[in-house]
């Protein structure tokens, strides 16, 4: 094992054309016990000290005379045989820190100097530095340690929570474990790139060290998951709440990446050893777990492990089970809740809401499983599913006489945003003979303002095939409607909490009638969902709603009865 006294004793390179820098570096090292520093302030030299001593650490600024720090960089790797390039830049221009880390540099400081954050990167650099030579490998270190953040991985988390488990025994102290998960950091590698997410983590693994004492232990399990290793002395339950309190103020502080502000936060699940369990496996199990319902809350929480949530993980997992049991065995049934138009009573369409006939529960609304679909990813098969059944039961009308019925089936932003969506409507239209006029694609607000570029194609092409675009639920999302403007959508469909609201509540009644004055300024259909009574209706009516949708009308059936009663209207 690599410990304190080798680190100090590595072998680190400091390379600055400002000889003040230089003697910065060099007593803020020595002042922390680093035993083997040597300086340059000639850039054209680091190759050749490089060859002669083959130094643990390279610090090297990037802007030089007469050689810059990426021309040093691409010496060094003609030179390093291992495949490892010991390198930590110096910066003070944020636009460089990518194409440094491209260039084969492993982390990078920012001018002017942090003293906190140099000592932090240098060790962690040096442990992984020394660690590699050890292994002989690269191979066998990934085994225990993360390449990318150079903490702990999981493997080796397991280790030395064991030995801290092993180092409580007798109740002297307790140990906790915090699962800390960054959140939405599929929406930074989505705007800054991989390479931003990445320095993102190694950011969030900085701010992570710096809350934890001399006994507590960092590792990264996954993605932006870590875990904190926190051992308390007499009560561990407050003990992590600290530490919980001081990882969210510290990520709530913006960070710099790629010359922008970032700000993050984090999900956190606690388990405990005196409550929770006594051995490494099973405790990380229970961290996991509070982990996933802290996300449940809403995010930027934590939450304390409790066997409540255990027996809520089973039922969960045993309902993605049965779930991908049912598409398999199809379980699933479409029913149709008919659409009315406000101006003559006629059904105009039907709007297709899956139902999931479950063995031995009978018929299960959305509510009960769509959450569980989504969280699982099972919404896109079944979303799927729902496209096709759709489109074949509009042929199946045609040809018993009721003609062709519009019919709107909801789509989920995992499957409207996945590759070949388009191309699978198209199938279902084309393989069942239903014109692309008769099929309306429902989604939300948060599904069109999501990586807005890709949404814009989708939709344009959906639009160029024929088919309507609807936007569900609207005024429960943004607050700009300017995108109005710029996407191609045919028609609103105005929430239920606002028509739930129209006759006791003026506010609300008043957004309603500013929502359907927009929408026919800009040549956009209103649809008004869960209209119940005649109240509503008449109201609707007498702003210019142009179709209502809700029990007053009729409740959701089975296609066969949707059929029956259509053709005894007719």
């Amino acid at each position: 094992m690599i410990g304190a006294a080798d680190i100090l004793r590595a072998q680190v390179l400091v390379v600055d054309d400002s000889p003040v820098n230089v003697l910065l570096l060099e007593r803020m090292l020595g002042a922390a016990g680093y035993s083997a520093v040597s300086s340059t302030t000639d850039p054209r030299a680091v190759c050749g000290l490089y060859r002669e001593h083959r130094h643990d650490l390279i610090l090297l600024d990037l802007k030089m005379p007469g050689m810059d720090g990426f021309e040093v960089m691409q010496g060094l790797s003609e030179i390093e045989t291992e495949g490892y390039l010991p390198v930590l830049v110096l910066t003070a221009e944020p636009g460089h820190k990518l194409r440094a880390l491209q260039a084969g540099a492993k982390d990078f400081i920012s001018k002017p100097f942090d003293q906190v954050e140099v000592l932090t990167r240098i060790h962690n650099l040096l442990e992984v530095r020394l660690l590699l030579r050890e292994a002989r490998s690269y191979g066998q270190l990934l085994e225990r340690y993360d390449p990318l953040t150079g903490l702990p991985n999981r493997v080796l988390c397991r280790e030395l929570l064991t030995r801290a488990l092993a180092a409580s025994t007798g109740g002297a102290t307790d140990v906790a474990v915090l699962c800390v998960a960054v959140d939405r950091l599929k929406d930074v590698n989505d705007a800054l790139g991989r390479l931003g997410g990445d320095a993102l983590l190694r950011s969030v693994r900085d701010r992570l060290v710096a809350c934890l004492g001399p006994r507590d232990a960092a590792a990264h399990l996954e993605g932006g998951v870590f875990a904190l290793v926190v051992t308390g002395a007499a009560d561990a339950p407050r003990g992590a709440e600290a530490v919980a309190t001081r990882v969210r103020a510290a990520l709530q502080r913006p960070l710099q990446l790629e010359g922008a502000e970032v700000a993050v936060t984090a999900s956190i699940g606690i388990a405990v050893s005196a409550v929770d369990a006594t051995d490494a496996e099973t405790l990380m199990k229970c961290a996991d777990t509070a982990l996933h319902e802290a996300k449940s809350a809403g995010r930027d929480h934590w939450r304390f492990y409790s066997e409540e949530m255990n027996a809520r993980a089973r039922e969960a997992l045993a309902m993605e089970n049965a779930l991908r049991s049912a598409l398999e065995h199809d379980e699933f049934v479409l029913h149709y809740q008919p659409k009315m138009r406000v101006v003559d009573g006629a059904w105009s369409g039907a709007e297709a809401l899956i139902r999931w006939d479950r063995p031995g529960h009978g018929l299960c609304p959305p509510s009960a499983f769509v959450p569980v679909l989504e969280h699982s990813g099972l919404i896109v098969p079944v979303g799927s599913w729902v496209i096709r059944t759709a489109c074949r039961q509009i042929a199946e009308w045609a040809r018993c006489g009721l003609g062709f019925v519009r019919v709107a089936v909801n789509v989920s932003a995992q499957q409207f945003l996945r590759d070949g969506f388009v191309q699978e409507v198209a199938h279902a239209l084309g393989d069942n003979g239903v014109p692309p006029e008769w099929l309306d694609i429902e989604i939300t607000e948060s599904c069109l303002m999501s990586r807005r570029e890709q949404t814009d194609q989708v939709l344009r092409e959906l639009k160029a095939s024929g088919i309507r675009i609807a936007i569900d639920d609207f005024g429960t999302g943004y607050s700009s409607l300017s995108y109005l403007k710029r996407f191609p959508v045919d028609s609103l469909k105005l929430d239920i909490s606002f028509v739930r609201d129209l006759a006791t509540d003026p506010a609300t009644a008043a957004i309603a009638v500013a929502i359907l004055g927009m929408a026919h300024s800009l040549k956009l259909k209103v649809i008004a969902e869960g209209v119940e009574t005649e109240t509503q209706l008449e109201f609707l009516r007498r702003h210019a709603c142009d179709e209502v949708q809700g029990y007053l009308c009729a409740r959701p059936m089975p296609a066969a009865e949707w059929a029956s009663v259509q053709a005894a209207r007719a």
